[in-house]
């Protein structure tokens, strides 16, 4: 196995855990399966359909990832729509300590008036930014954003 795969896959398991670890704050809860997961982005259905994201690293060369920003995700990777607009009513973004849960549509409304529509060529908070061989269209913003935007936060366990 290739290291890109190898990376693939741990990515994929560590969100898997993290989905099961936002799931036990609630008493019934419904896993999206692989297909819903892959074609209308949400993990969770609570009564509503939650999308969690976990912190993330701003470069990956980075040791850790950055509980201080959260990428959106615009457009995927073949070009077609993002998380962002997929089926999930809210997500929830992971810190060290909370769940920040953000509803989609004001999370969307958010982003239609201060992302700045300009291109850069290197990962830029609330500017576009598209990875070298991708059709993706993603962007930085900060957790402070998301807090001040926020349905309710979730203490972790």
């Amino acid at each position: 196995m290739n290291l890109s795969n190898k990376g693939k896959i741990e990515r994929l398991e560590k969100g898997k855990l993290l989905e099961d670890y936002f799931s036990r704050l609630f008493k019934n809860t419904t896993p999206s399966t692989q297909e819903q997961d892959i074609h209308e982005h949400w993990d969770v259905q609570v009564n509503f359909k939650v999308d969690v994201k976990g912190m993330k690293k701003r470069n990956r060369r980075d040791d850790e990832p950055d509980e201080n920003i959260h990428w959106l995700e615009i457009k995927n990777v073949l070009g077609r729509e993002g998380w962002l607009y997929g089926d999930a009513d809210y997500f929830a973004f992971e810190t060290k300590k909370y769940w920040i849960v953000v509803q989609k549509d004001r999370l969307q409304e958010w982003v239609k008036h201060n992302i700045k529509r300009e291109m850069t060529p290197y990962p830029a908070m609330y500017k576009l930014y598209r990875r070298v061989g991708a059709k993706d269209l993603i962007t930085l913003i900060s957790s402070h954003d998301l807090y001040y935007l926020n349905t309710c936060v979730l203490l972790k366990h």
